[in-house]
């Protein structure tokens, strides 16, 4: 295939090398600072995602765009009713990031649960510490709560349970009663013990660890706020590795100066990428956990990632098999 004859493609935000590489074998690849954005947009049959999104602008001004190809789960960045009308197909890989994730996420719980972030700061700054001074909570036989019950959230679930012997409640109420039992038939599921519940009202109260698990909707948006954070135990922490919005930020904040809750680990955020003007009160309190959305970002999985994300495209512009097609 010559390179008249590839796909013109975009690429607007980070692949991992090789993937990049390898597109560059099947496509008529286009980065940044190629050319104008404009002039690429307004030739291209595809476009490749890792993170960031695409704005009803950007998706007008590609008249040839047939599909968008992301690598990971979410797509809310990705302007729907564009989509929609323009009929471009939009592409996920979903379950991909799963294991990194989890293991971020147990990462935040570890390092607020051991005061680990916090005495590494104040040892750094020169104190000494008497260790009977800052005893922590720790992880071991915690009540870990989750909200939501995808691929992540299971992945989550397994570590905190049979490597920490922590009890998992889960409120989840769009899922079936039979996830995570014997009587599940959802591939890929895994029996976990676990209890669930009813209502955030319910569940808040009872655990030392909130980890979030849901997508982003208006009806997730700001789910916890200010009378949710009230009904945490003053001990407990939150953890978001799912997307920004999903908690009120200026309350959170509120609620960790106030010591309504212990601490937070946060990963996705309302405004990305994070900038420090808007966030640096936040990131500068001794109960606060902060990374830039890098829950998915391990070597191995973002080059598998963002291979599985070029051969779905490539596959849908060739009409074959279509892989993952969320609209």
């Amino acid at each position: 295939m010559t390179i008249s004859d590839k796909p013109k493609v975009y690429m607007p935000s980070a692949f991992h090398e090789e993937a990049i590489k390898y597109a560059q074998e099947k496509f008529h690849l286009y980065q940044p600072g190629d050319l104008p954005e404009e002039q690429i947009l307004a030739q291209v049959d595809g476009i490749l995602l890792r993170q960031g999104g695409l704005t009803r602008e950007q998706l007008l001004s590609a008249p040839k765009l047939r599909c968008i190809a992301r690598n990971g789960t979410g797509v809310d960045s990705i302007d729907k009713a564009t989509c929609l009308e323009k009929k471009t197909a939009v592409l996920n890989n979903p379950g991909g990031n799963a294991v990194p994730v989890a293991e971020l996420v147990v990462g935040f719980a570890l390092t607020l649960l051991r005061r680990i972030g916090e005495i590494n700061t104040r040892l750094r700054a020169g104190e000494t510490i008497p260790s009977i001074t800052a005893l922590a909570p720790g992880l071991y036989r915690r009540t870990i709560g989750l909200v939501g019950m995808g691929d992540i959230a299971r992945e989550t679930a397994k570590m905190f349970h049979y490597g920490f012997n922590c009890k998992i409640i889960v409120f989840s109420p769009t899922t079936p009663k039979n996830r995570w039992t014997s009587r599940s038939t959802v591939a890929g599921d895994s029996v976990i013990p676990h209890e669930r519940t009813s209502s955030l009202e319910e569940l808040l109260p009872q655990v030392d660890v909130l980890s979030l698990h849901c997508p982003y909707t208006p009806a997730t948006r700001h789910m916890i706020g200010e009378r949710e954070l009230a009904l945490f135990r003053p001990s407990a922490v939150i953890i978001n590795a799912a997307r920004g919005g999903i908690i009120d930020e200026d309350a959170l904040y509120r609620a960790l100066v106030d010591k309504t809750i212990g601490g937070a680990g946060i990963d996705v955020w309302e405004q990305e990428p994070p900038p420090k003007e808007r966030y640096a009160k936040l990131w500068d309190l001794p109960n606060v956990v902060a990374m830039p959305h890098f829950g998915g970002s391990t070597d191995e999985v973002t080059r598998i990632g963002c291979r599985i994300a070029v051969d779905a495209l490539f596959d849908y512009l060739a009409d074959k098999e279509i892989r993952n097609r969320v609209y």
